[in-house]
């Protein structure tokens, strides 16, 4: 796939984006053995060189595992460093990789990152209703009917459409008298989570994905570390997607549609 030459320079450890460029302005990049000053030109196949020394293209795709720590950001913009990308091993840097999903910078856990897009719409597709686990720690004092309110659907503000069906399990108080919740979803709309605890009564104060259909983060990842996914996890993430997709009726498709929910920071 076509890259623009400074975003495929600062992939393959020459910096940012706006190091890169300054790198080809300087006149120091070669494309097909001429030099190249212009930033924006793409290159596919053509071999790089910088200082004359050919650039290693690297492997051509990957699918990555990631428990993402609090404080990054699931963007691509400078503006919002500290960034996710940025603890992308070494030896993926020059791929474009996306979130298939995304995690707010206040959030923790579970991140897929691939450079493949018919696996990101399989997992971001509203009409696969693929499960997501969250683990929460909320402040205040919850509905007597928080469970029954999560199961039928909450309206939230700015959408008419409730949410879909829900499961919502309180699981007591930890040590400062903080509430424990796990929280089951089948859609990602902006900050939901944080949302619906709020229209129930309490206050988000930590939120952990941990699971994302039949995938569990592995208790062996720590959070910040990265891997490239095994063959028996992409197994567990895509038979959780085909699930899900197999037992949504007309009708929650039909609603979902309505809702326009896609995952997004949660």
């Amino acid at each position: 796939m076509a890259t623009r030459l400074d975003a495929f320079l600062s992939h393959r450890g020459f910096g940012s984006r706006s190091q890169a460029r300054e790198l080809i302005r300087s006149g120091r990049v070669k494309v097909s053995g001429s030099v190249c000053r212009e930033h924006g030109q793409h290159v596919d196949d053509q071999i790089v060189r910088v200082d004359d020394k050919p650039i290693d293209v690297g492997v051509e795709s990957a699918t990555l595992i990631f428990n993402k720590p609090l404080g990054y950001a699931c963007s691509h913009d400078e503006r919002e460093a500290p960034l996710v990308e940025e603890l992308v091993p070494e030896a993926f840097r020059h791929l474009v990789l996306e979130t298939a999903g995304r995690l707010d910078r206040d959030t923790s856990g579970l991140l897929v990152l691939t450079s493949d897009g018919n696996l990101i719409h399989a997992l971001t597709n509203p009409r696969k209703h693929l499960e997501k686990r969250y683990r929460i720690t909320y402040s205040g004092k919850l509905s007597a009917h928080a469970v029954k309110r999560c199961a039928k659907g909450i309206i939230l503000a700015g959408n008419p459409k409730p949410t879909l069906p829900a499961q919502l399990e309180l699981e007591g108080v930890d040590d400062a008298g903080l509430g424990l919740a796990t929280l089951h979803l089948h859609e990602g709309r902006y900050h939901q989570v944080r949302r619906m605890i709020a229209d129930l009564g309490g206050e988000v104060v930590s939120l952990h994905r941990d699971r994302i259909g039949g995938l569990q983060l592995p208790a062996d990842l720590s959070p910040g570390l990265m891997r490239e996914m095994s063959a028996s996890e992409m197994r567990a993430l895509m038979s959780g997607a085909e699930t899900n997709n197999n037992t949504n009726t007309n009708t929650d498709t039909k609603n979902q549609e309505s809702n326009g929910s896609i995952e997004i920071e949660i």
